[in-house]
């Protein structure tokens, strides 16, 4: 299933301006934005390429992969939905369950990023019939990928008969039918490997262009074991990696971790030393905590047959309610790897309903996220739900597809998405991992560059604003360097 490209063999006495740890979004950006601004990077990335057999371009299901580590990260299977947070969710905001903190960083800030976020993953978008979109310095890149067959009927039902207003979902793919583009709008994207490449995953929308500008060198199958510092802890020298068996020590005075939920404060933490007793970046106790996250349950439209004829599915949400959340459409999923007690029952929804769900922001705290130790990550406590706000906007999108003339199916499950915060930015040390630009408050040359780094995860898909923020890092880096 896992193809490597050739690659040096050996990285022991190697050097680089920048290490970076993580393909996924956050690092694979993060390298992109030094690259191009002139620094020769090393790419460290446990796993390997991602390059199934898979005939007649049929999509693979994560399922199927989702326990290997892959280049791209969780990208390889993400909907490629890229939203810009909302100008308020930089603010602190008063909710049902406590103040969902502000942001270091304003929206100002960061909108110069997201039009280059954008732009690096060929966005197609719109701003019509979305009364929440912020202000944009750029038009969109592309325009918003249609709504197909039967979703094009739910769009017009809704805004006719409910009276609320549909917004497309911006969507990261290469989608150009005049031009050759590689999307051909196919059923799956969700949830599933895209062997057109048409999804514009960390991998091919970030990683690639570093590669190719021949300042990026990607070594996959490696493992990052800790991150070293002088010995007054007071700037990173390198990090010392594995692969295959052997330990080597790669020489930089920059390293950008950027290895997801709970390996990123993992690296920090089993990289301490007597000046860092309780791991890199960690003098206010938070590494590992402030874990925030979107909590989402599924709100089903019944239309019998309507996933008979393959068509795209992801392209609109309601956005007008912000305040309490989303409602969005998701690609058509298959119950894969699901026990046979319950995939009759959710076989018959899939292939008899349209997929969509509602999605509200869960609230961090010192006591949400992990402990950290030698032996992992233990959990504490999970994002602080704002359970009355949700299932409230769960009642209202069942009202609204049943006003446009659907019975509905809205199980009362729910689950964390989106998770992010568990090395999270702010202006007070004694409070937070990084600063505004992603440095860490107490040692030189250290970033965290992935969805770690985000106080909160508004109510929207989380994609784009870690690319904006690692592009943003990446700037400021250089400039500090």
């Amino acid at each position: 299933m896992l193809a490597t490209p050739s690659m040096p063999n050996e990285v022991a006495n190697s050097s680089y301006d920048a290490v970076v740890v993580g393909t996924g979004i956050g690092g694979s950006c993060f390298a992109y934005g030094l690259a191009k601004r002139g620094l020769n990077v090393g790419v460290v990335e446990q796993g390997d390429y991602l390059k199934p057999v898979v005939e007649d371009f049929e999509p693979l299901h994560y399922h199927h992969y989702s326990k290997l580590r892959v280049v791209g990260g969780q990208t390889k299977s993400y909907g490629a939905a890229m939203y810009r947070l909302r100008e308020s969710d930089f603010k602190a905001v008063e909710m049902e369950s406590g103040v969902s903190p502000g942001w270091p960083i304003s929206y100002a800030d960061l909108e110069p990023h997201y039009c280059e976020a954008e732009r690096l993953f060929r966005v197609h978008g719109s701003s019509l019939n979305d009364p929440t979109e912020p202000a944009r310095s750029a038009p969109w890149p592309h325009d918003p990928i249609p709504h197909q067959g039967p979703v094009r009927e739910l769009v017009e039902r809704v805004t006719a008969r409910a009276g609320v207003p549909i917004s497309y979902i911006p969507r990261a793919l290469d989608y150009d039918p005049a031009r050759g583009g590689k999307c051909v709008l196919c059923q799956h994207c969700d949830a599933y490997y895209c062997p057109r490449d048409a999804k514009m995953d960390a991998e091919v929308a970030a990683l690639r262009p570093a590669v190719e500008t021949g300042r990026v060198t990607v070594l996959t199958n490696t493992e990052c074991l800790r991150v070293l510092t002088t010995p007054d802890g007071k700037r990173v020298t390198g990090v010392v990696v594995r692969r295959g068996g052997e330990e080597s020590t790669v020489l930089t005075g920059m390293v950008g971790v950027a290895c997801g939920l709970r390996e990123t404060p993992l690296l920090l933490w089993r990289s301490r030393a007597s000046q860092h007793r309780a791991g890199l970046a960690n003098a206010s106790g938070a590494l590992g905590r402030n874990w925030a996250a979107h909590t989402q349950s599924w709100v089903l439209p019944i239309s019998r047959g309507v996933q008979a004829a393959p068509f795209h599915q992801k392209t609109f949400a309601i956005n007008t309610f912000y305040e309490s959340g989303v409602i969005q459409s998701a690609g058509n999923i298959e119950p894969i790897g699901m026990s046979r007690r319950y995939r009759y029952v959710v076989d018959w929804i899939v292939r008899n309903t349209f997929q969509t769900f509602v999605m509200t922001e869960a609230l961090p705290s010192m006591e949400t996220g992990f402990g950290l130790s030698d032996d992992g990550a233990t959990l504490l406590a999970k994002p602080i739900r704002n359970k009355r706000t949700f299932s409230k906007l769960r009642r209202r999108a069942a009202e609204i597809f049943r006003a446009a003339g659907y019975r509905v199916l809205a199980p009362p499950m729910s689950t964390n998405f989106h998770s992010v915060g568990t090395a999270r930015m702010g202006d007070d040390p004694s409070k937070s991992v990084v600063n505004g630009d992603c440095k860490a408050h107490d040692v030189d040359g250290l970033f965290v560059t992935d969805s770690c780094v985000l106080p909160t995860s508004g109510a929207l898909n989380s994609g784009l604003t870690i690319a904006a923020v690692a592009l943003r890092a990446a700037a400021a880096a250089r400039l500090a360097g």
